[in-house]
């Protein structure tokens, strides 16, 4: 991987990224760790006597380009926003370039599972191992009530007929959360994984983290797996690494404002989801879990995108990808799925930066059972009367 330092001397990170005349770039090597300084490239900074130029702005994104992460003393939001479109993570961090890049390869070095190794623990996931896709079993626990954006494809609902995600019979409470455990325990006795995936968004409330709290005191050795659009997830990784979650799946449909716009019809609060998406993706990483990135691939919208959105999470700190065919509804009823092609292709394109999983089934948010072999949802939920979720 590739690092640059903004260093106008060579020697010490003291400059803002508008302001850098010069970028230190560095190699590391990803197995051996070994590094080595290959160039010091000049540039001509954007931001001079209080001017912004934004053609110079492009070109400075442009000239560390083929890099993975810039430390810089500070990037203005607008400039954070470009450089992360581009794969580009942002540290912002002063000092020497080379106590800093040993401290980072420190990091890169760091166990990803306290107490665990992190491939036992992935290979026991089914939704992120296609070793275990057939043989271990999942949960997706439904307490997520509400979301904080709609997206242009979806349509949650309450029933016991469709299988899609953003579909439940119900929604439990958070202290139900550990008696259905025990049930589905009971029906599957293959399960290795407890997650919350909807019907709304994971963060959108406090429900999934209470469900988690309860969950990991009475289950500690099951894998905790929580899936998020990411809008709430800055600011709480350290809270969910407490509740037991090692893995989590970032929905990230697009890394450019142009392409979002036709996939997202509001944000909550006007909030920037991809710059939350990115933060996010780098904070749950940064502690050790193991990140995932799903991308509803939307023929006409977001096809002729997916290897940026592949680069810029990779560079962000997830792992694989698992790239998801539209269901056609809402906005997008009469745009057809992804042919076999199309999704090839784009699988292709990021799978030049990320592991793709390929054994998606479009879970429901109240799945139950081995994905592939067998579906209990129905018999976890049966004799229970059902509540609704809100669409707020």
């Amino acid at each position: 991987m590739r690092v640059a330092f903004a260093a106008n001397d060579g020697v010490f990170v003291s400059q803002h990224f508008g302001h850098s005349g010069k970028f230190v770039i560095a190699d590391i090597d990803e197995k051996s760790f070994a590094y080595s300084f290959i160039e010091t490239r000049e540039n001509d900074a954007p931001c001079k006597l209080g001017e912004h130029d934004d053609v110079k702005l492009e070109n400075s994104v442009t000239l560390i380009s083929d890099c993975n992460v810039l430390f810089t003393v500070k990037a203005g939001n607008f400039a954070k926003s470009r450089l992360q479109t581009n794969g580009i993570s942002v540290l912002e961090k002063p000092g020497f370039i080379d106590e800093l890049l040993v401290a980072y390869i420190g990091y890169l070095k760091r166990p990803l599972f306290a107490g665990n190794n992190r491939r036992d623990t992935i290979d026991e996931h089914p939704c992120f191992s296609a070793k275990a896709h057939n043989t271990k079993g999942r949960v997706h626990l439904p307490v997520s009530p509400t979301c904080n954006i709609q997206c242009r494809f979806c349509n949650r609902a309450t029933n016991v007929d469709e299988n899609r995600p953003g579909v439940t019979a119900e929604v439990l409470s958070s202290n139900e959360a550990v008696d259905i455990l025990d049930r589905a325990l009971e029906l599957c006795p293959e399960i290795s994984v407890v997650g919350v995936a909807g019907p709304g968004d994971a963060l959108a409330s406090g429900h999934a983290i209470a469900a988690f709290q309860n969950v990991h005191a009475a289950y500690p050795d099951l894998i905790k797996c929580l899936s998020t659009n990411g809008l709430a997830l800055p600011g709480k990784a350290q809270t969910l690494w407490d509740a037991g979650v090692r893995t989590i799946t970032v929905t990230v449909n697009a890394v450019a404002q142009e392409v979002l716009e036709k996939v997202v019809s509001w944000v909550k609060d006007g909030g920037d989801l991809i710059a939350a998406q990115l933060t996010g993706i780098r904070e749950c990483a940064a502690l050790g879990m193991v990140v995932k990135v799903n991308t509803v691939l939307i023929p006409g919208i977001n096809d002729a995108h997916i290897g940026k959105i592949a680069k810029a999470v990779k560079n962000a700190g997830a792992t694989r990808h698992n790239i998801i065919s539209l269901i056609p509804q809402r906005e997008f009823k009469d745009t057809p799925p992804p042919t076999c092609e199309q999704i090839e292709k784009a699988r292709k394109e990021a799978g030049q930066y990320l592991e793709q999983f390929m054994h998606c089934k479009h879970c429901r948010a109240d799945a139950c059972g081995i994905p592939g072999v067998s579906d209990l949802s129905k018999q976890l939920y049966q004799n229970r009367e059902l509540e609704t979720f809100s669409h707020g």
